[in-house]
């Protein structure tokens, strides 16, 4: 492989194993939620700093919601507590940020303040650096309403314009998944569709800039050939 790095323009990570995490270490799982959003903020603000574009973090599923609710509330307490925190690191470097997801089934308060969120970080929109936090999403579900859409318009779409319709209108070319397991778990299946997967067996939290490093020297050793031949 080459010495040289190649940096995807769009980065996904699913962030797996943060319960995990604190329950071997004999700590409450949501000791491990609080430090995934510590290392999210930081792992996705080196990853711009990598030359990255786009990065898309899994946050929590759709199906994240049917776990308890002790769980679920301290997950989405995270977002208030570290609204400052995500604000200043992404501010900083003038990084614009987007939540998508099933917004409509979190409370009011957090809808708020991922509102909020977005329209401080607006003004940097048109500079091309975008951070997306998926959050009470499912990729099915998001097809489905971009189907809908597409139904209601009565316009006829190609998959360029479908792309368009979902909530991350980017295709993703690398997708890191921690925690040991190699699946997507309903993550942008639709935008996934050419991505290069690389699987750790480390929990989130774990997973810093040295794993990120690795990861994209994995992704600078693979040939994208989108479905044809390799040439030579």
């Amino acid at each position: 492989m080459s010495d040289k790095i190649t940096v995807p323009e769009h980065i996904g990570i699913i962030m797996d194993g943060n319960g995990r995490w604190a329950e071997e270490r004999g700590l409450p799982r949501k000791d491990g939620h609080t430090r995934g959003m510590i290392n999210m903020i930081s792992l996705a603000a080196a990853a711009f700093d990598r030359g990255a574009k786009s990065v898309t973090c899994y946050s929590m599923s759709k199906e994240n919601l049917r776990r308890s609710p002790e769980e679920v509330g301290h997950i989405l307490s995270l977002v208030l507590e570290y609204f400052e925190p995500f604000l200043k690191v992404f501010g900083e470097k003038r990084i614009a940020a987007k939540f998508v997801g099933s917004l409509e089934l979190l409370p009011e308060e957090i809808r708020a303040s991922l509102k909020r969120t977005e329209s401080i970080l607006s003004e940097f929109e048109g500079l091309g650096r975008t951070i997306y936090v998926a959050i009470a999403y499912g990729s099915r579900a998001e097809i489905v309403r971009a189907v809908n859409e597409a139904v209601r318009r009565g316009e006829e779409v190609t998959e360029e314009g479908f792309l368009d319709l979902l909530g991350l209108p980017l295709n993703l070319d690398l997708v890191i998944r921690t925690g040991g397991e190699s699946r997507l778990s309903n993550f942008f299946l639709y935008q996934a569709s050419y991505a290069e997967l690389y699987f750790s067996d480390k929990y989130f939290p774990d997973f810093g800039e040295a794993e990120l490093d690795e990861a994209l020297r994995w992704f600078s050793g693979r040939s994208r050939r989108y479905g044809l031949l390799k040439k030579g």
